[in-house]
């Protein structure tokens, strides 16, 4: 895993109660010399410590009360990795495709999309949690100015654990609302029959993949199959927050319909949307323009005219 198991390999052969928070500092630099990312270092001093405290807890392990790993700081990564994000052309052809081609996950990547939801989010939906306009007033809504219009909204509250196979809370911690737009609207009518569902029917189609979590799984083959960038499925949300951001939609409504605690995480998206560079540059004049070089042609003509 880390690519050099002499550190963490001899832990196998001692006591673990030994096993002291020099050990762990030796396996994390390990890591890190292996070239291992910040991600993947962070999971495995969480996975040390999970295992220890279980292990004390059941008095497997005698005379320590701290894991080889607390208090240990990680170092972050010595380049920013540019999250996954594609154009909005991109986006388009993306679900052009899948709508041409019929894919199953169609439905899916389109609420992703146009919802901001997390996988886990998105798989737990039900019919019970979509509160939208009948037919009738989804026609003259589209009529208004687009500032105006109200399609309804999904009331997000739980999302689907992978590890634990079941349905828990949302990553935040509690329920938010996700308004409907009307592009959302017309799928979730026309291509998944919302009008026909009972109240505990899941909005969008079960797939054995999206149990299992394996969707990034299915997005990337798909993406790479029709020549698209190959993104993972979690970078349509990505996709999502930008395109609202560079609308013009305050960061703190995409927040709010995130469902983002954190500050610092938004600040990653507007640094992707580019929207507080937007025109900074605009006040730089130094090219000179077309009309004052022939103007300083003219002037050296008139010049020579004269001698």
């Amino acid at each position: 895993m880390l690519g050099q198991k002499k550190s963490y390999a001899t832990w196998l052969d001692r006591v673990a109660s030994e096993i002291n928070r020099g050990d762990g500092r030796d396996i994390m630099r390990t890591a890190e010399d292996a070239g291992k990312s910040a991600s993947l270092r962070k999971n495995l001093k969480y996975t040390i410590s999970q295992v220890y405290r279980w292990g004390i807890e059941e008095r497997l392990i005698n005379g320590v009360s701290e894991t080889p790993v607390q208090g240990l700081e990680l170092t972050r990564d010595r380049e920013e990795k540019r999250p996954d994000i594609l154009t909005s052309e991109e986006i388009r052809e993306l679900l052009r495709r899948a709508k041409e081609q019929k894919h199953p996950w169609y439905p899916v990547w389109v609420g992703a999309v146009l919802t901001g939801c997390r996988s886990g989010e998105l798989h737990q939906l039900k019919r019970s949690d979509l509160e939208v306009v009948s037919r009738d007033q989804a026609i003259e809504e589209c009529k208004k100015p687009f500032d105006k219009r109200r399609f309804g909204f999904l009331r997000v509250r739980k999302s689907w654990n992978t590890r634990a196979k079941q349905a828990g809370p949302t990553k935040a911690g509690y329920w938010r609302n996700v308004p409907v737009s009307s592009e959302f609207y017309w799928v979730l009518v026309h291509d998944l029959g919302i009008e026909k569902m009972s109240p505990n029917e899941f909005i969008f189609p079960r797939a054995w993949e999206w149990d299992k979590g394996e969707q990034a799984r299915v997005l990337r083959a798909f993406c790479i199959g029709n020549g698209l960038p190959s993104v993972r499925f979690h970078a349509l949300r990505a996709c999502f927050a930008t395109q609202l951001i560079s609308s013009g939609i305050p960061a703190t409504v995409v927040m709010k319909i995130c469902g983002w605690k954190d500050l610092k995480t938004m600040q990653r998206y507007i640094r992707l949307a580019g929207v507080d560079e937007a025109g900074a540059t605009e006040t730089l004049r130094f090219v000179p323009t077309e009309e004052a070089v022939m103007e300083k042609v003219v002037n050296m003509y008139d010049h020579r005219k004269k001698d």
